[in-house]
């Protein structure tokens, strides 16, 4: 029961402490330089109506700088069009209930046509409607300012902020992820294989195409990590890949040597039963452990007759 109320609530993967760190450092400078701003263009009074929008914007900027919601491109695009969106519901209807509703749900629709969706976009546009007399009497100037320039003043903060930390990299474009040993598999995927696999799935990931090949071909490291953790080789003994027909095979270890690296660890093996019986070859213990489905315990008969 608790694991489904958990499943259902969705809990978040944990982070590192310095990731946290940098995230609360970063959003505070941030909110730091467009509240002062903002109050400067507004008035204390417009400062309330926009910095919840630019509030919401830091969280991505800087907690997940490498989110497909946190590109340049989505920040900027989606605050402007959603800025203007939110100015011409205020401007063309008298009803505020009804303005507000249409300028968020309006402001979506653009975002996604012009690719651009970035969530505090839709308080950008509501703020328009609902932020009193000082965002109102702003017109059009609301896109500009505050708009453009909060958005102006927090991608210098996040692009100068979140470059002075290696692990992170703004806008995501500047990332780039180093080979972890990837197994064989993983490296036919290619990044256009990741794009199409997105689209065909008809999901909204807020991610890049190379951050989840690079979540793919680590996850599947850290299996075979695990795969050569777990396997236990023994000289002498004997093993079977299980498969059915002439696949199946049984290998006997008679030598090994031995190395730090699963990929350089050699093993020489004798094929003790199926294709190529009585030949002898090698290979390396991550491709032995892939092979190897379970150790066999011969009878004494045909041990010695193997001898």
């Amino acid at each position: 029961m608790i694991q489904i109320v958990i499943r259902f609530l969705g809990f978040q993967s944990s982070v590192v402490n310095s990731e946290k760190t940098v995230a609360t450092i970063g959003g505070m400078l941030a909110i730091f330089c467009c509240f002062y701003t903002t109050i400067y263009f507004t008035g204390a009074a417009g400062s309330v109506a926009i910095l919840p929008s630019m509030g919401a914007a830091a969280v991505l900027l800087f907690a997940v700088p490498h989110g497909q919601l946190s590109t340049p491109w989505a920040f900027l695009a989606g605050n402007l069009f959603s800025a203007i969106v939110g100015v011409t519901c205020a401007k063309f209807i008298d009803a505020t209930f009804l303005a507000a509703s249409l300028a968020v749900a309006l402001s979506i629709l653009v975002m996604h046509l012009t690719r651009s969706l970035h969530p505090p976009g839709g308080a950008t546009a509501l703020a328009a409607v609902i932020g009193g007399p000082a965002i109102h009497d702003l017109g059009y100037w609301y896109v500009i300012t505050p708009t453009l320039i909060n958005c102006a003043i927090l991608l210098s903060v996040a692009m100068l902020f979140n470059n002075l930390f290696h692990w992170r990299r703004y806008p995501q474009s500047f990332m780039h992820y180093q080979s972890v040993g990837y197994h064989p598999d993983t490296r036919r995927i290619k990044m256009q294989h990741i794009h199409e696999a997105i689209r065909r799935s008809d999901l909204v990931i807020d991610a890049s195409d190379e951050k989840i090949k690079h979540i793919v071909d680590l996850a599947d490291a850290i299996y075979h990590e695990e795969l050569i953790t777990q396997f236990v080789l023994e000289l002498g003994a004997f093993y079977t890949n299980s498969k059915p027909g002439r696949q199946w095979s049984v290998r006997q270890v008679i030598d090994q040597r031995e190395h730090a690296d699963p990929s350089l660890h050699l093993v020489i093996y004798r094929i003790a039963d199926g294709e190529r019986k009585g030949s002898t070859d090698s290979c390396t213990l991550q491709e032995f452990a892939e092979w190897a489905n379970e150790k066999m315990r011969p009878k004494q008969k045909i041990l010695s007759k193997n001898v």
